[in-house]
């Protein structure tokens, strides 16, 4: 009797088991632990994945590298009339011996993956504040405060691309890179016309922002 008593309670035991869905505390406990584990890999993921789409400093180092990299391209020198629009399907232009900072700003951009205007935009066009809003908002007017690596400075007649600030007690001072330079290739930090150094920031100028692609 007591047999059957035992027999029939562990049934109804294990039919409310059954119903409920529930398990042992055991059971339990592993899959508190799993869910654990699983939310500390999902926010493990979704941070890594926030530092690469990082745009002030991935995107910025990035613009940094293929500027670095496009210095070694002949073209941007002087002394070579053709150049290739990258941003126009590669599209060769002659300037008979002018300097191509345009060029070489806009090839940089759309290489490293940013918007690029849909046709050959001079230093003038890109300094007049009423163009390309969409694709390099303006971020300052005669003011670097908000300047980030990878903008654009751009002058009516000439671009250069940030990278830093330079320290200096009257003056102020980037780190950039340009083409178009007075100075003679050294094989350093000047090739092809092409040079990254330190430029004094004075006159009417604009700060504007690349967008990614």
């Amino acid at each position: 009797m007591k047999n059957k008593r035992l027999l029939f309670i562990a049934l109804i035991f294990s039919l409310s088991i059954y119903l409920t869905g529930c398990f042992p505390a055991s059971r339990t406990e592993e899959d508190s632990e799993e869910t654990t584990e699983t939310t500390t890999e999902e926010k493990k993921e979704e941070e890594k994945e926030k530092e690469v789409t990082d745009v002030s400093d991935a995107s910025g180092a990035k613009i940094m590298r293929i500027a670095a990299s496009e210095q070694n391209v002949e073209w941007y020198s002087p002394s070579v009339d053709s150049t290739y629009l990258y941003w126009l399907n590669n599209q060769l232009i002659v300037l008979n011996g002018s300097t191509k900072c345009n060029i070489y700003a806009l090839n940089v951009l759309y290489k490293s993956g940013f918007k690029t205007p849909k046709q050959n935009a001079l230093c003038r066009d890109l300094h007049n504040t009423d163009n390309f809003t969409d694709i390099m908002p303006v971020v300052g007017i005669k003011d670097i405060s908000s300047i980030k690596k990878g903008d654009l400075i751009v002058w009516k007649g000439h671009v250069i691309i940030f990278e830093e600030k330079v320290q200096s007690k009257k003056d102020i001072y980037v780190k950039a890179w340009w083409a178009g330079t007075s100075q003679k290739d050294n094989g350093d930090n000047i090739r092809n016309n092409v040079i990254y150094g330190k430029y004094k920031i004075s006159g009417d100028y604009v700060v504007r922002r690349p967008v990614k692609k």
